[in-house]
C-alpha cells in the first residue's frame, strides 16, 4: 500500500520524467506533495521514517528539530514534502522542458546563478513580490528568508538565511587599527556610521598613511594594498554599479569609468597604493597587510585565517602584532550608502517555477520548512557551525564581534554580477602601470564581456 501511495495523484507523464532522472515522486493519498528538486540527497522529508535515515546523523538537537519539523509542516498545511535528487544536469533539463511546457516537475528547484539567472531571464521563475504580502519577512526583516536582487525589481531567487551562508564570500575593507590610531585619524567605523566614509575621505586617509618610515627616501608603508579581483568587485558595488548583471555589458559605462579612474589614480597620481605584483599577484597582494606594509586591504575571514593570523576560538594568541578591523567600503560618487550592495552573489538559491499550483502555499510550506529552528537563530547559527567564520576574525572580542557583524551585513546586501566568472581577464597590472587610460581599458575589454554574456544567456 505504501508503494502504491507514492504513485497516486501524479500523471503518467510526470512519473516517467522523474523515473528517467532516477527518482519516483512520493505522495500520501489525498494530500498535496510539495516536491523540491535538487542535485544531492538531502534530509529530512516525508519519505524518511527515522533519524538514522540520514547517513550523517550525529544525534544533535538540530538533527531532531529538522526531523520534527517535517511532521509539523505536514499537519499544519495538510501536505507532504519530498526532496528529489535530479542531478545538476537533470535540474537544468527539468526546468528547460517541464516549466517551458507549463507542467513543472517540481514545486521548488534548487539552483545556482548559472541555472537560476537564465531561468529568470526566460520567464520560468515566479516573482514573489507578485505572490506574497509586502510585509513578508523576505521583504522586511529577512530573518528566515532573503532573495537575490537581480536589479529588475523582482524577487525570484530565494535564499534561506543562515549566518554561515551570509558571511561566506564577503570582502569588507579592513584596516590596521594601530596605524589609524598612531596617525590620530578618526576611526573609519565612526565615519561610516556618520555617513562620511566616502572615496574622497578614503583617499585622504590613504595619502596620510603612505610614509617613508625610516627616512631613506623610499616609501615603505602605503595607504592601500590588495588583489585586483576583490578590489575591483568591491569598488564597483561601492559606486552602485556592476559589469555583467544582465545580458548587456556595463563595463563601458560612466560609473565603471569612475571606478577605474579612482583605482588608477591611487597608483599613478597619488602613489598611495602598494606596487602591484607582476606575477603571483593573488598570493602576494592579498597578504602584504601581514607585514605592516599597508593600512587598508580587502579583507575576508578566510584571508585572515589562511595564515592563522587569529586562533579559531578567538583567543589572544596571534601571529599579528596589530588588529585588522573590518568596515564597509567607502561610498563612491555614483553610489549610495543606504542602497550599495556589499557581496557578489554566490552559492545556491531556490526558485518556484511558473505553472506551479497555489504558489503562495508552496512558499509558505518552504518558509516554515526552512524555519526548522522556530525562529531561534541561536540554534541555527550555533557556535559549532560558526566557529571557523567567527573565531578567526579578531583576537580582541569587541573587534571579533564587530568584524562578524560587518561580514553579516555584507551578506544581506547581495548583488548579482558575473564579472568574476565570465573568463574575461583584463590586464589590471598593465592598467595600474599606465599602459591604458580608463577609456582605453574599457574599449579593449567591453566586447569580450559582451561575447561572454551572449554565450551565458544564449
Amino acid at each position: 500500500m505504501k508503494n502504491m501511495s507514492r504513485i497516486i495523484g501524479f500523471t503518467l507523464a510526470l512519473v516517467l520524467v522523474l523515473t528517467s532522472l532516477g527518482a519516483v515522486a512520493f505522495a500520501a493519498e489525498g494530500k498535496r506533495n510539495i516536491v523540491i528538486g535538487l542535485w544531492w540527497d538531502k534530509y529530512y522529508d516525508s519519505t524518511h521514517e527515522t533519524l538514522e535515515d540520514d547517513p550523517s546523523y550525529q544525534g544533535t538537537i538540530s538533527d531532531q528539530m529538522r526531523f520534527d519539523a517535517v511532521k509539523k509542516i505536514e499537519d499544519k498545511y495538510d501536505v507532504t514534502i519530498e526532496y528529489i535528487n535530479l542531478t545538476y544536469v537533470g535540474t537544468q533539463e527539468s526546468i528547460n522542458t517541464s516549466v517551458l511546457a507549463g507542467t513543472p516537475d517540481c514545486d521548488i528547484y534548487l539552483v545556482d546563478t548559472a541555472i537560476g539567472v537564465p531561468a529568470v531571464m526566460n520567464g520560468y521563475a515566479l516573482d514573489m513580490k507578485e505572490i506574497l504580502p509586502a510585509d513578508s519577512d523576505i521583504f522586511t526583516d529577512k530573518i528566515i528568508m532573503n532573495y537575490l536582487d537581480l536589479g529588475n525589481g523582482g524577487a525570484y531567487m530565494l535564499k534561506p538565511v543562515a549566518a554561515q551562508t551570509q558571511v561566506e564570500a564577503t570582502y569588507p575593507l579592513m584596516f590596521n587599527l594601530q596605524m589609524i590610531q598612531d596617525a590620530n585619524l578618526e576611526d573609519p567605523r565612526v565615519l561610516y556610521e556618520n555617513g562620511e566614509w566616502t572615496w574622497d575621505k578614503f583617499l585622504e586617509y590613504c595619502q596620510a598613511l603612505t610614509k617613508d618610515t625610516n627616512g631613506d627616501g623610499i616609501i615603505d608603508v602605503y595607504g592601500f594594498g590588495g588583489y585586483e579581483g576583490e578590489w575591483f568587485e568591491c569598488m564597483l558595488m561601492s559606486n552602485g554599479t556592476h559589469v555583467a548583471s544582465d545580458g548587456i555589458e556595463n563595463f563601458s559605462s560612466a560609473e565603471v569609468t569612475e571606478v577605474l579612474q579612482f583605482m588608477q589614480d591611487m597608483y599613478l597620481k597619488y602613489n598611495c597604493a602598494y606596487p602591484y605584483a607582476q606575477e603571483s599577484a593573488s598570493d602576494i597582494m592579498r597578504y602584504i597587510y601581514r607585514d605592516g606594509k599597508c593600512a587598508f586591504s580587502p579583507g575576508a575571514a578566510w584571508i585572515l585565517g589562511a595564515n592563522a593570523d587569529y586562533n579559531w576560538d578567538g583567543s589572544a594568541a596571534s601571529t599579528l602584532e596589530f588588529d585588522m578591523v573590518f568596515v564597509p567600503w567607502p561610498v563612491g560618487p555614483s553610489g549610495d550608502q543606504a542602497t550599495n550592495k556589499m557581496k557578489l552573489s554566490n552559492g545556491e538559491f531556490y526558485i518556484i517555477p511558473v505553472g506551479v499550483e497555489d504558489p503562495e502555499l508552496v512558499y509558505n510550506v518552504f518558509y516554515d520548512f526552512t524555519d526548522w529552528y522556530n525562529g531561534d537563530v541561536s540554534i541555527r547559527d550555533d557556535a559549532e557551525t560558526l566557529g571557523w567564520w567567527y573565531g578567526i576574525t579578531g583576537k580582541d572580542l569587541d573587534i571579533q564581534d564587530w568584524n562578524f557583524e560587518v561580514m553579516y551585513e555584507c551578506g544581506l546586501r547581495e548583488q548579482f554580477d558575473l564579472v568574476s566568472s565570465l573568463s574575461v581577464f583584463p590586464d589590471f597590472t598593465g592598467f595600474f602601470n599606465g599602459d591604458y587610460t580608463p577609456a582605453q581599458f574599457q574599449e579593449t575589454y567591453k566586447q569580450e564581456f559582451q561575447d561572454a554574456l551572449d554565450t551565458t544567456f544564449k
